[in-house]
């Protein structure tokens, strides 16, 4: 008898069981593989607000600013493809010759939630250092976001204020006027090695006057330039000084950036100048009297 009665209540159990399994697939199924034609559904751009900018290659050739533009299904998937037009806005000083479009109306597929096509600026048109508009329009008809955010799409773009080199490190070469390490510096000239600068003249103002030595011999290193508007200056001796009779031997290392766009090019380097082996240059060393800045830097101008 307890086992009739044991084998009733397992099968009532697990009569409940699937009947719950069929119902909830039942509903789920209703959903998924009928859905509702006359349902309501948006769509809506993704991701509507983007700053951009563009780049440039070490070797000095400009970087597109790319972005997949994005459109996205509020709702059910369809049963057949949905078609969302795009439109410049006339708001737009990203002009047409200045971005291209994959397409002008993105699909979203039958069964998908999402589509997208793909932006692109042509940076060599675009004004150098300027931030520009780019919007687009969405257009799906009574299917449209409700939110205008929805609807329009807006990048702020900029083409990065960089002018390249005509002639390389070429034209880096000459005489340059400015601050370097604080001092005023008249003395501080590039030629010509290879494709690199020797340059020569630096940290003389800091050296004699701050460090109180003399420069005996030397006084001039290598600096590579770099087409992305770039300059290392790897480790290496600079020069030789006296004091109280004693000779020692300097290194310097650094980096920086040069500057082309205006009417003469512009150097910013920031380095330290170190005792042959030793991990920390003076100014870091010292910074407490630099004004806590543990390194050095030179904004000169090409005469």
């Amino acid at each position: 008898m307890k086992n009739i009665y044991k084998l009733l209540f397992t099968l009532i159990i697990a009569g409940i069981f699937i009947y719950s399994c069929v119902d909830k697939e039942d509903g789920f199924g209703s959903i998924t593989t009928k859905p509702d034609p006359t349902a309501t559904y948006y769509v809506q751009f993704l991701n509507a607000s983007k700053t951009m900018e563009t780049g440039v290659t070490e070797a000095g050739a400009l970087v597109d600013a790319t972005s997949s533009i994005a459109v996205s299904l509020m709702g059910m998937p369809q049963a057949t493809a949905i078609t969302v037009n795009l439109t410049p806005d006339a708001s737009n000083t990203l002009t047409s010759t200045m971005f291209t479009l994959s397409a002008s109306s993105i699909t979203i597929p039958a069964g998908s939630t999402s589509g997208s096509v793909n932006f692109s600026t042509v940076t060599s048109k675009m004004p150098v250092g300027q931030t520009l508009k780019f919007a687009l329009n969405l257009s799906a008809g009574e299917h449209n976001s409700p939110s205008t955010a929805g609807t329009k799409l807006t990048y702020n773009v900029k083409r990065i204020d960089f002018c390249p080199l005509a002639n390389g490190a070429g034209s880096l070469v000459g005489s340059w006027t400015g601050k370097d390490a604080d001092y005023s510096s008249s003395l501080i000239k590039t030629v010509l090695k290879g494709t690199d600068l020797t340059v020569s003249g630096m940290n003389v103002g800091f050296m004699n006057d701050f460090w109180g030595e003399e420069i005996t011999s030397g006084g001039s290193f290598t600096m590579t330039v770099k087409g992305n508007g770039t300059v290392d200056i790897p480790r290496q001796y600079i020069f030789t000084t006296i004091y109280k009779g004693a000779l020692s031997d300097y290194e310097i290392a650094g980096s920086g950036k040069w500057e082309n766009c205006g009417s003469k090019p512009k150097l910013t380097i920031t380095y330290d100048v170190y005792y042959v082996g030793e991990a920390k240059g003076l100014a870091a060393q010292y910074a407490s009297y630099l004004n806590n800045i543990p390194y050095l830097t030179a904004i000169i101008t090409l005469n």
